[in-house]
């Protein structure tokens, strides 16, 4: 039973129970038939006439009876052969009685059954709807997941309707919920922009004067350096919400390419204490050429900064299948294999506050975004995403997307 559905423990239950009732009012029948036939071959007129027999034999003085045949037989032999016909007719009828009855009570329990199983069928027909619906967003990710969908159930407004009902409810929360989530994200970095812009300008002319005394320009680069910092985050808060989108032009790129690009750029400005390792083949994918250049980035920039001295980081690209792999694995930290999921949520890292950012020598990085940029932009481009600890410390990241597609006319 626990490995049948409902729809199957219902039918399993619907014959289970005619088969209970039918075996029931068999049991009854049987128990009035035989009372029944118990009165009728043990009538008083057939031991009248039995009786009968006996006086008339006792009269002619003989314990015999004349057969037809002209035979002779003992009037007890008569009188046994007469009592052993009635069992017999009697267990005859009682037999036929109990095993045609339990066959017709089997037919009617299987009848019964597949009748339940048609009927469990079409009443947990909404049921399966709900189900598919929630299984088909549950597995969506990315652009893919539309909450826009609706059951809209119809029909009389009983329990099941009432779960539907509330089920496009929920799903109407929800998808008010990530679209609010989405467009705050987007608009708060676009308004964030202009005023960072703004207080980058006038700190630029104000450390730039002549007259500008040490201490002020000394504050005025320490408030460039926070600028960028912020204007970095906004950066990073607008490609994590365009990523949310689907890939409407895309491009072919070579992962190898932006690898390349990426370690060029971000050894420049990170750790030159690490050790880089490439190995660099041809692997061609189809998509938004800059989310993808973003998501190499922060695998390789994410491989840099959190590290150990002296520790180095690897960076291979290939195909595999006609996929495009890129993977970057890494020395550092140990990480515990409960905490890798968490760390592809956005403003998490791995033992570190949310928001504030990570000391690296004498930089300071990371805002907690770059592994979601890197999920969030696998999952637009209908690619899988696998992380594995190190047992040595540090962490293994492999982005795989699918073979290149049809890429846009105009945008290649």
């Amino acid at each position: 039973m626990r490995g049948l559905g409902l729809r199957g423990r219902l039918t399993v239950l619907y014959g289970t129970l005619f088969l209970v009732a039918g075996a029931a009012i068999l049991g009854l029948l049987y128990l009035v038939v035989q009372d029944r036939l118990e009165a009728e071959l043990g009538s008083e007129a057939a031991d009248d006439r039995l009786a009968l027999v006996r006086q008339e034999a006792a009269a002619s003085g003989r314990d015999t009876v004349t057969l037809p045949d002209g035979s002779a037989v003992p009037v007890e032999d008569i009188a046994a052969q007469i009592q052993q016909g009635r069992e017999d007719i009697k267990d005859a009828a009682l037999d036929s009685l109990l095993v045609q009855g339990s066959l017709v009570v089997l037919a009617v329990g299987l009848a019964a059954g597949a009748t339940g199983w048609v009927v469990a069928g079409r009443g947990l027909r909404p049921l399966h709807a709900i189900t598919r619906t929630a299984e088909r967003i549950a597995n969506a990710r990315g652009p893919e997941r539309d909450l826009s969908e609706r059951l809209a159930l119809t029909g009389p407004r009983d329990d099941i309707r009432r779960l539907a009902d509330s089920f496009d409810a929920m799903l109407t929360s929800l998808d008010a919920a990530f679209d609010a989530q989405r467009r705050f994200v987007a608009n708060a970095s676009h308004e964030l922009r202009t005023p960072l812009a703004l207080e980058r300008t006038l700190i630029e002319l104000e450390i730039t004067k002549p007259a500008v005394p040490g201490e002020t320009a000394h504050l005025g680069r320490t408030l460039l350096e926070l600028n960028e910092k912020s204007s970095a985050l906004v950066d990073r808060l607008l490609v994590l919400a365009d990523s949310a989108n689907p890939v409407e032009h895309p491009v072919r790129v070579d992962l190898a390419d932006l690898a390349r690009a990426a370690v060029a750029t971000v050894t420049r400005v990170q750790r030159h204490d690490i050790e880089v390792r490439t190995d660099l083949r041809p692997a061609p994918a189809t998509g938004d050429p800059v989310l993808l250049e973003q998501l190499v980035r922060n695998l390789v920039e994410n491989a840099l900064v959190h590290n150990v001295d002296g520790g180095w980081a690897a960076v291979s690209t290939d195909t595999e299948g006609g996929a495009a792999v890129v993977c970057v694995s890494n020395t550092g930290p140990r990480v515990l294999p409960h905490e890798v999921d968490g760390l592809f949520e956005p403003f998490r890292r791995h033992r570190a506050d949310r928001t504030q950012a990570v000391e690296v020598g004498a930089a300071r990085t990371g805002f907690g975004l770059g592994l979601a940029i890197v999920k969030a932009v696998t999952d637009a481009h209908h690619g899988t995403l696998r992380a594995l600890a190190r047992p040595e410390g540090g962490l293994e990241v492999r982005a795989t997307l699918p073979a290149p597609g049809p890429v846009d006319a105009g945008a290649a």
